[in-house]
């Protein structure tokens, strides 16, 4: 509770508001008493409803403020990763920090914010201000938590949200098409990505010890990215969800032989998938390989990463796979549901498997157009 002491000063009677803030002293004078009664009045207010707020912390510059949450946000109790941090930190950079560096944590407010959104939407696109939106508010409830204001004034309904446009279904007789377009030591990329649902951080992580062609099957346990300023990052997979292993197709685990033996050293730790050099694959590599495999196949608008929505989506129409399992297969599972739930699935997932080798046949025997690659 707040306490009102009462003192003369040379300049006259002075009332001095006292509370504590995260078990530490504050005070603020008054030369009224009816205004210290009043803020009195405020303070414990502001205790009942949970919102004691260090009036110091609120004078903090919210460029500063995010800088240090950058380096201290969590998620499920663990640091950013490298990746997540670059995109948080370049959206920042973007769209909020030029309109909000240097104002101050007590001074964002409702309007500010709408009007920074409205003009962001405007310059940027919705789907830019809906994630610049998701940082900002994120960023102002740790700021609530940490008592620095009242209230996180991102009340906009709606405005975290993303609508972007449907990405259109590879089909199956086209992604074989694209793994035979494509330069010869990405073929196996190709087919991997587009029938067994890894994201294209997952492929670039895989080592050779995480292919197992005794038993048929493929682990995925770690994710490789390019980090601005670092370099290749080489992290666990994106959630605990994400580390599973997968059966692998017939045919997509004679492809994946015959890469290990053409591309890949004989450690166990050596990169699947890897630039002509001999060094790991880089995103931008990919790529590059991707688009001419896609003019080869005269196919427009295509991204890498349709290969994993092409894999779930015929993974889905299999009558036999439950929801459950196909989130497990793409490792979008809670972590504790998703390693009970692979131990109990090892050996559906393989009749899942012979099943995608039965689609696979019947895109081969369609009457599919020959690829024919372009001299280099």
């Amino acid at each position: 509770m707040a306490t009102i002491a009462r003192r003369d000063t040379a300049d006259g009677r002075r009332y001095d508001v006292r509370w504590r803030v995260n078990g530490e002293q504050r005070k603020r004078t008054f030369r009224l008493a009816r205004d210290a009664e009043n803020f009195k009045r405020k303070v414990e207010s502001d205790e009942t409803a949970g919102l004691v707020i260090d009036p110091r912390g609120g004078e903090t510059l919210f460029g500063a403020y995010a800088a240090t949450w950058l380096d201290t946000r969590l998620v499920r109790g663990r640091p950013l990763t490298a990746m997540t941090r670059q995109g948080y930190a370049g959206l920042l950079r973007r769209h909020v920090l030029p309109t909000f560096r240097t104002t101050r944590l007590r001074a964002l407010t409702p309007d500010k914010v709408r009007s920074w959104h409205a003009a962001t939407v405007h310059a940027a696109g919705a789907d830019a201000a809906a994630k610049a939106y998701r940082v900002l508010r994120a960023i102002l409830n740790t700021a609530v938590v940490d008592d620095l204001i009242g209230r996180n004034p991102c009340r906009i309904k709606g405005a975290g949200l993303e609508h972007a446009a449907e990405r259109p279904i590879l089909d199956t007789a086209t992604v074989l098409q694209l793994a035979d377009a494509i330069e010869p030591r990405l073929r196996a990329l190709v087919l991997v990505a587009g029938f067994r649902t890894l994201r294209p951080g997952e492929l670039l992580g895989l080592q050779r010890r995480d292919v197992d062609l005794l038993h048929g099957t493929l682990r995925v346990e770690r994710q490789a990215h390019e980090v601005t300023g670092q370099g290749r990052i080489v992290t666990v997979t994106k959630s605990d969800a994400g580390t599973r292993t997968l059966s692998l197709p017939a045919p997509i685990a004679q492809a994946l032989s015959e890469h290990l033996e053409a591309y890949v050293g004989p450690e166990a730790d050596a990169w699947v998938f890897t630039r002509r050099s001999g060094r790991p694959l880089r995103r931008q590599d990919l790529s590059n390989a991707w688009k001419e495999a896609c003019a080869v196949v005269g196919l427009a608008g295509a991204h890498p990463h349709d290969l994993r929505h092409h894999a779930a989506t015929i993974s889905a129409r299999d009558p036999n796979v439950t929801l459950k399992e196909l989130m497990a297969m793409m490792g979008h599972s809670s972590p504790r549901a998703a390693l009970i739930y692979q131990h109990a699935t090892a050996e559906r997932d393989r009749t899942h498997a012979d099943y995608l080798e039965g689609v696979i046949d019947v895109a081969k025997r369609s009457e599919a157009p020959q690829v024919v690659r372009l001299r280099r």
